[in-house]
């Protein structure tokens, strides 16, 4: 469907001013509030922004094109979550994308069927329910596939979206610790990939803030220290990442919380999994690796996408989980 409008327990390092750049838009200027008539007499009551003469909506508005309406949130012009009532009284309530239903969301037909799930470019399109599918039936559970939704029973849909999201998951978790250990000096990691305190520090910068309340969101303590993911702790880690490698890194997507053999508390995990937002991936060493583990190595390391984006462009993967082998028994 397309809708057409118009914490760390000790303080961490000192946040890389370049990290602070990712998150400057390219608009400028006060948000506003008012009410506009477009050129095709579409109407909007709301928050905006000026490009220039241009008015952009951005923020909370309403904006009204024939017998189609939307009301909720908007960035840079485009959808980002509300309700979008079609021409047709059908009514979606949820996330977007690029103007399409994308995310989490909830798709009400006249009929009376609903279908609360995931959606990915205007399709249904991941993990989701049905309702009222036949009239006086009961709720079905299951996975949809580009549009085409398949009940629990069908064991193939749900193992093609697993494929192609833990693949996705994965490559970009890999990514992420490849990079942590990169940029990992001395004895801390880089901020990027810790949890902010839990209370505001003086100074603090936007994206720590911001942070802040994604984890809140997302992810509960308790939280390993800022010395717990040293660069030579890592090494272990990221050598099992090695393509061809004799010892490879266990990769493990979380389908749900709390599943059996899971390092990480799935009561720390607050955000349904499958959704992109709150996704964890856990890297845990080769049996062999870990048996052969100096004191300090990292043998598991669980990261936690905190980022509210239904999308892996722009993942903000936080370590939430780090086990390292134990120094020896001392008399």
């Amino acid at each position: 469907k397309k809708a057409d409008p118009k914490a760390a327990a000790e303080p961490p390092p000192p946040e890389d001013p370049v990290e602070d750049e990712e998150l400057v838009e390219d608009l400028s200027g006060d948000i506003c509030e008012g009410d506009f008539v477009f050129q095709d007499a579409s109407t909007y009551t709301g928050e905006y922004i000026k490009r220039g003469e241009e008015v952009v909506m951005h923020g909370a508005g309403r904006l009204v094109s024939g017998p189609e309406s939307f009301s909720g949130t908007f960035e840079k012009g485009a959808y980002k979550s509300g309700e979008f009532r079609s021409c047709n009284g059908e009514v979606y309530k949820g996330a977007f994308r690029d103007n399409l239903f994308h995310g989490v969301g909830e798709y009400t037909w006249l009929d009376g069927r609903v279908y609360r799930g995931m959606w990915r470019a205007g399709r249904m399109h991941g993990p989701g329910s049905f309702h009222n599918f036949v009239v006086g039936t009961e709720t079905f559970t299951g996975f949809s596939i580009d549009g085409d939704f398949n009940s629990a029973a069908s064991k193939e849909a749900k193992a093609t979206y697993l494929a192609e999201y833990g693949s996705a998951c994965a490559a970009s978790a890999s990514a992420a610790l490849r990079d942590l250990h990169e940029k990992t000096g001395g004895a801390r990691a880089p901020r990027k990939f810790l949890v902010p305190s839990a209370v505001a520090e003086e100074g603090e910068t936007p994206r720590v803030a911001a942070d802040r309340e994604l984890v809140i969101a997302a992810l509960a303590g308790p939280f390993p220290e800022a010395s717990a993911a040293r660069r030579e702790a890592l090494a272990g880690l990221v050598a099992g990442l090695a393509e061809g490698t004799e010892r490879p890194l266990s990769v493990t997507v979380y389908e749900e919380s709390g599943a059996p053999g899971q390092r990480l508390d799935g009561q720390r995990l607050l955000l349904p999994q499958l959704q992109y937002v709150g996704q964890a991936v856990e890297f845990s060493l080769h049996p062999d690796a870990a048996a052969t583990a100096e004191p300090g190595t990292l043998v598991a390391l669980v990261l936690v996408n905190v980022s509210p984006e239904y999308t892996l462009e722009g993942a903000r993967w936080k370590i939430a989980h780090a086990e390292a082998v134990p120094p020896p028994a001392t008399d």
